[in-house]
C-alpha cells in the first residue's frame, strides 16, 4: 500500500457522520486534482479497500466506502507505528495546554 492510499483511508475514516465520501471531497482534503484522485481509487479499488456505490441522494454523484478491508489495513499500520509515535512524542515533549512540559 502507498502512503497515498494509506491517506484515502484514513479520509474516509475521518468523514463525521457519515460512512462514505465524494470523489471531491476526497480530492480536497488530499489537496489532489479529480482525476488523479479517480485513479487512486481506482488503484484501491482494485485491492478490495474501496467500493463505489451511487449516490443516495444525487445519483450523479459516486460514494466511495471504506470496506473491511481497508479499515482493517488502516489500523494494521497505525498498530505499526505506535511505538515510533511515542519514542517522538518523548523527544518532542510538546508543552500542555498551560505552556508547562
Amino acid at each position: 500500500m502507498t502512503s497515498l492510499q494509506y491517506q484515502l483511508l484514513l479520509h474516509l475514516q475521518g468523514f463525521e457522520g457519515q460512512e462514505w465520501a465524494t470523489v471531491g471531497q476526497l480530492a480536497e482534503r488530499l489537496q489532489a486534482k479529480h482525476h488523479g484522485t479517480v485513479t487512486l481509487i481506482d488503484r484501491c479499488e482494485q485491492l478490495g479497500l474501496v467500493e463505489r456505490r451511487p449516490g443516495r441522494e444525487d445519483r450523479r454523484q459516486i460514494e466511495v466506502h471504506l470496506l473491511t478491508e481497508g479499515a482493517k489495513r488502516v489500523a494494521q499500520i497505525a498498530e505499526m507505528h505506535q511505538p515510533e509515535l511515542r519514542q517522538l512524542q518523548e523527544e518532542i515533549r510538546l508543552p500542555d495546554w498551560e505552556g508547562r512540559v
